[in-house]
């Protein structure tokens, strides 16, 4: 799938004048924006935006600049509020436009045009900058090649193959486009709209500009090229997209490929860094001096006080919650990496003993705590809302089926699971059907009666992790076990665990691999165990989280790897390091709405990292068990 076509973007264009150009509005633009004065409501707010394109230093000349407002009702449904073309000297005016909702997030493309001195158009430039909300909006904005590689990272799974048209599946301030304005805000939080240059955040250490001017000097490669445009045929080449996928014929959709697919032809793509024309010379510094490892764009997100990060989970406003086992915390952090609880974090009223794993249901963060022998909920405000009664022994994973039950793994001693009901008090403590050291807890409830899978670090007897099936319809009655035993040469067992699209399951192993099983009866081996992608015998495989593509992804000690369905390598041999900001030891790993693969990072400095659009979006809080789309 094509994700940002402009191929008949130009066409279009062509029909305009430019003095139409600049009259049209939202009611004039799009037949799917209808002016306000024939429905009856009030007169809309009318804006005006001003700003310069540069290809490199050069100013981009009579290219095609179009507004868009981003869609609200799913594919192909964004609304191009204006449109005009820019002058020899790169600038251009929108006199007037207006939004159909307020808090809709904007952007700005620059289509074709000039940016050398032999006056020939060059028809594979594409640039593109996320604005902003409309009720928010600089009064100037600067299009180049830094703001298109930032929204091509940032908006990687919300476009579609028709013109330029990001769209949710809902309208500003529904669940459904949570996902979307968020990434937008990771835009403007990369690089300043109004300058084109990197925002304060990302010139910040840990965090560095770096990859992104690179990919910037990249795309400098094709805008900047000379007639013929060789060049820019070369790197649409380079960054072919995996097969079924249309090539790229315009430098916002080679670098919307790139963003998706970060870990392949690295070397080749960064060569283009080198490729420059006579006499330009990079301008996006500083860039990195040698190909990296992957191509992935990562922020590091420091927690001051943190200690011993390792559950990790999302709310519906996409907050990112965290447990600290060493520090007796909580953490949350809102999607744009701002800290929410307090410095030291959400503490439950000093009751949270080594707290383990997380799992939201609705709003309610449910916590395992080991020291305690407890599980407790809080709050969005951090405070107590339930404390366990149900007998429970050095609690771990934990997950909430259809029936409101809540199941919890007993981590030692031959407890196996406890089920309970926090609402009607039903409490069934210990149920083993095999279980000694159960880990985590994946549900699949959107099949009846659901299936729920257990990652079983060692089983009695046998001395080697199982991962076990449960039907479960409610009724504990009914409840039956089945497990498959992994291949004995792994004796450390498993531990994360993910249901697929399928719903089939996936674990991470601690002797390094990964093993995706059945949904049968007897569940069965269907993959594995893989050492790909960054997997291997000497670097222990922690978590686990599937996309809405069906892609896996996986937290090893020192780096991230994602397999496709079918276990190919989707990360390079070594897997995703970040540019090395990823430091790994610990079990969180998640996917948000915006596509953006979340991990825990217990080396200094200690936070959150996250890949920023590498993955299919996730529905969050994740209560399915299965990662469905937004």
């Amino acid at each position: 799938m094509r994700i940002f076509s402009l191929k008949s973007l130009a066409s279009i264009s062509t029909l305009l004048t430019v003095t139409t150009m600049l009259a049209l509005t939202a009611g004039t633009a799009s037949a799917k924006s209808k002016s306000v004065a024939a429905t009856g409501h009030a007169p809309a707010t009318m804006h005006s935006l001003r700003g310069n394109v540069m290809g490199a230093r050069q100013p981009v000349g009579l290219s095609t600049i179009e507004l868009w407002e981003a869609g609200t009702t799913g594919p192909s449904t964004a609304t191009r509020l204006a449109s005009t073309t820019s002058t020899r000297a790169g600038n251009f005016i929108i006199a007037s436009f207006a939004c159909a909702h307020t808090a809709s997030q904007l952007y700005i493309t620059a289509t074709g045009g000039d940016a050398t001195t032999e006056n020939i158009p060059n028809p594979h430039i594409a640039l593109a900058l996320m604005i902003g909300a409309c009720n928010s909006l600089p009064s100037r904005v600067v299009i180049n090649e830094r703001t298109t590689a930032a929204a091509s990272y940032t908006m990687a799974q919300f476009g579609e193959p028709v013109n330029p048209s990001l769209s949710a599946n809902g309208i500003p301030g529904t669940t459904a486009y949570t996902g979307l304005n968020n990434a937008a805000y990771l835009a403007i939080k990369i690089v300043n709209p109004g300058t084109g240059a990197p925002a304060a955040f990302l010139t910040t250490s840990p965090n560095s500009p770096n990859l992104l001017n690179t990919i910037a000097d990249i795309l400098v490669s094709c805008v900047n090229s000379l007639s013929p445009f060789t060049t820019c045929s070369n790197l649409f080449a380079a960054v072919q997209p995996p097969a079924g996928v249309v090539a790229p014929v315009n430098t916002w959709e080679a670098a919307i490929d790139i963003a998706r697919n970060p870990g392949a032809n690295v070397a080749s793509i960064y060569d283009f860094v080198n490729q420059l024309p006579s006499g330009v010379s990079a301008p996006f510094v500083p860039f990195l001096a040698a190909a990296p490892n992957d191509l992935t764009l990562a922020l590091s997100y420091p927690i001051a006080r943190s200690r011993s990060l390792n559950g990790l989970s999302f709310d519906s406003a996409d907050n990112a919650w965290v447990s600290d086992d060493t520090a007796n915390t909580i953490f949350e952090m809102s999607p744009a990496g701002t800290l929410l609880s307090p410095a030291g974090g959400f503490t439950a009223g000093g009751t949270l003993f080594s707290p383990k794993f997380v799992f939201h249901d609705s709003d309610r963060l449910w916590i395992t705590i080991s020291s305690n022998n407890q599980v407790e909920a809080i709050n969005g405000a951090g405070n107590v809302i339930y404390t366990s009664t149900a007998t429970l022994v050095v609690p771990l994973g934990l997950a909430t089926d259809s029936f409101n039950n809540l199941w919890v793994g007993n981590s030692i001693d031959n407890f196996g699971l406890t089920i309970f009901n926090p609402t009607s008090g039903f409490d069934l403590t210990t149920m083993n059907g095999g279980l000694l050291n159960p880990q985590f807890i994946a549900g699949d409830t959107t099949v009846s009666p659901n299936i729920m899978w257990v990652s079983n670090l060692t089983t009695s007897g046998l001395g080697f992790g199982t991962v076990v099936r449960v039907v479960n319809d409610g009724n504990p009655i009914h409840f039956t076990f089945s497990d498959v035993s992994l291949p004995e040469r792994f004796p450390d067992g498993p531990q994360g665990i993910s249901v697929d699209n399928d719903g089939n399951v996936w674990t991470a192993i601690l002797s390094g691999a990964a093993v995706k099983i059945n949904n049968a009866v007897p569940p069965t081996i269907a993959l594995g165990p893989l050492f790909v992608g960054g997997l291997s015998s000497n670097n222990a495989a922690l978590g686990v989280a599937t996309d809405s593509n069906n892609n896996v992804w996986i937290s090893t000690l020192t780096n991230i790897v994602e397999l496709d369905t079918d276990g190919n390598a989707l990360s390079p041999s070594t897997g995703f390091t970040a540019g090395g900001l990823y430091r790994g030891l610990g079990n969180g790993i998640a996917i948000d709405r915006g596509g953006n693969v979340w991990t825990v990072n217990n080396k200094a400095p200690r936070g959150l990292i996250e890949f920023v659009g590498a993955a299919g979006p996730v529905a969050t809080p994740r209560v399915s068990g299965r990662p469905l789309a937004p």
